[in-house]
């Protein structure tokens, strides 16, 4: 393709080049709806009236004071995993490198709910943690998905939006967050879920900015959720522990556990967590366990 050099770049820490894109006139970005008037719904978003960021990404700055932090209680418990999986090198270039992913998940299952990144087919990445049968999935749009143990949860509802955009200097396009409000079939609790890939460059928060990723996926949980449902946000962010992302997040959640650039965050705190390993990925797998 022409501009091959323009239109290469690398992934993760592996250093590989790996995307080339059909051109590299970046897109024109779709103007920003007009700002409507803010109206907290049951769950709780509530918007200051002011903005962060510019063009079609910008962001509403919550209220001061408006916060997803909570507490959990009870006997149910929910086993979390978020994981990018690689996909143009662990399955693109090694064939899945015999199943390496699902036999990491399989190794320290069973879960609840998984969010996966960079998965281009979720149904392979589940038969090969032998999870096909016990798991449903929704995808999320940019090569994202959330899947569920469906027997012991119900999906209620689910959606997607776009939250970021990557910046022109390493441009692979619009960023997006996932969502499923899942009940346990047994307890009658209920869990919604963010799964997100955030915008590039690492650190920048792309073209908006970190605060404004973080509140654009904030606002989607105030406005989806429900008051008493336990919100828990899985991704790789693009955006380390000390990034203006993972700082606004952590003003309004607790942030469960992280490692790099992954990272888990919820409306209450954790009982525990595990860095799995890879599994023949470039970014660990990770986990946290919660009673609700």
């Amino acid at each position: 393709c022409s501009g091959l050099e323009q239109c290469l770049d690398w992934h993760g820490t592996s250093r590989r080049f790996y995307l080339c894109l059909a051109s590299c006139t970046m897109p024109t970005p779709t103007p920003a709806p007009p700002a409507g008037p803010s109206s907290p719904t049951s769950g709780g978003w509530s918007s200051s009236g002011n903005h962060v960021g510019s063009g079609w990404c910008r962001a509403e700055e919550p209220t001061s004071g408006w916060s997803l932090k909570g507490s959990c209680s009870g006997g149910t418990q929910l086993k979390v995993l978020t994981y990018n999986l690689f996909w143009w090198n662990l399955f693109g270039q090694r064939g899945g490198n015999g199943g390496s992913a699902g036999k990491l998940i399989a190794r320290h299952g069973p879960y609840d709910i998984m969010g996966f990144q960079e998965c281009d087919d979720v149904q392979r990445v589940l038969r090969d943690a032998g999870m096909s049968s016990t798991h449903a999935y929704v995808t999320g749009g940019h090569a994202t998905a959330i899947a569920y143990e469906s027997a012991t949860w119900q999906l209620l509802a689910s959606g997607k939006d776009d939250v970021a955009e990557d910046r022109p200097e390493q441009y692979y396009g619009r960023r997006g967050a996932g969502w499923a409000r899942l009940r346990h079939r047994t307890s009658g609790k209920v869990a919604f879920v963010v799964n997100h890939h955030g915008p590039l460059p690492v650190n920048t928060g792309g073209k908006c900015g970190g605060q404004a990723t973080a509140y654009n996926m904030l606002r989607i949980i105030g406005r989806n959720a429900q008051a008493g449902d336990m919100k828990i946000l899985l991704g790789d962010l693009n955006a380390d522990r000390n990034s203006a992302t993972q700082s606004a997040l952590r003003d309004h959640m607790h942030r469960i556990t992280y490692d790099w650039v992954d990272a888990i965050f919820a409306s209450c705190p954790g009982q525990s967590t595990k860095n799995l390993g890879n599994g023949g990925s470039d970014h660990d797998a990770i986990e946290a366990v919660f009673q609700i």
